[in-house]
């Protein structure tokens, strides 16, 4: 793991301000008459709103415990069991696994990378993913074939000027992670049924999708309602597709001289 030059802390604050009702025995029964009026009002919201509340609830709960195990710690031998059958997906795909070393760095305010560098680790070597092309991926200090960086979106234009503030980007052997999109993902992107951590798998299998040779859009939608391919920029769009986080099988090549 590495800091890279210009990292900034910043903090913000906010103050919040109440007011307080007037005392005496109308203001209390005004009080009384309001508070219950304010309780039937809340029970009949609660009733009529509860199931797609609670629907909505349970969903987020899913979707917290799904971004906790990527980010869990990972033990030696728990890298090496993942690593094993990432290969062993490369040959079941008649292709010769080849190792790619990166980095893991940081750039502005991102906080900690601990997070980060396991949930890379686990998509990057995931049987539904760039294995499948033949590709896995191991995690070094250095000697590294590319770095991925976790970028505040103030940061992102240092890398190129074709970078956006908006968006993650790739930069020669550089893969930069927008943090802003880390942490929120893309509204349409949710709103299509998307999660965040489908979100964060796409955009770092997007994004190292560059290093190994693709470019964007170089197939989009093939018809509303089938799966997005990965390197369409689904950030941006969908295209009536839906959101997809793996590459697709025609998808499956690189060209690492890229």
């Amino acid at each position: 793991m590495r800091t890279m030059p210009g990292d900034a802390t910043a903090a913000a604050g906010r103050q919040e301000t109440s007011s307080v009702p007037a005392s005496g025995p109308a203001s209390a029964t005004a009080s009384a008459k309001a508070s219950a009026s304010a309780d039937e009002s809340s029970s009949a919201s609660a009733s009529s709103t509860s199931p797609a509340s609670a629907s909505s609830a349970e969903s987020s709960d899913n979707d917290s415990a799904k971004i906790a195990a990527l980010e869990a710690n990972l033990t030696g031998a728990e890298k090496n069991e993942i690593l094993t059958k990432a290969k062993q997906t490369a040959l079941e795909y008649d292709k010769t696994p080849t190792t790619l070393k990166y980095c893991v760095a940081g750039k502005g305010d991102v906080g900690s990378l601990t997070g980060f560098e396991n949930t890379i680790f686990r998509v990057l070597n995931d049987p539904r993913g760039w294995p499948r092309a033949g590709v896995v991926f191991e995690q070094a200090d250095s000697g590294c074939d590319f770095t991925i960086v976790l970028a505040a979106p103030s940061e992102m234009k240092t890398f190129a000027d074709g970078c956006s503030d908006q968006y993650s980007c790739r930069v020669g052997d550089d893969v930069i992670i927008n943090k802003e999109r880390w942490d929120d993902g893309v509204e349409a992107w949710l709103a299509a049924g998307g999660t965040l951590s489908q979100y964060r798998t796409m955009v770092i299998n997007h994004e190292v999708g560059h290093r190994l040779g693709h470019v964007d859009n170089e197939t989009t939608c093939a018809g509303a309602g089938q799966a997005a391919p990965l390197m369409q920029e689904q950030s941006m769009s969908l295209r009536g597709c839906s959101p997809n986080a793996w590459p697709l099988d025609d998808e499956l090549w690189t060209d690492l001289a890229y």
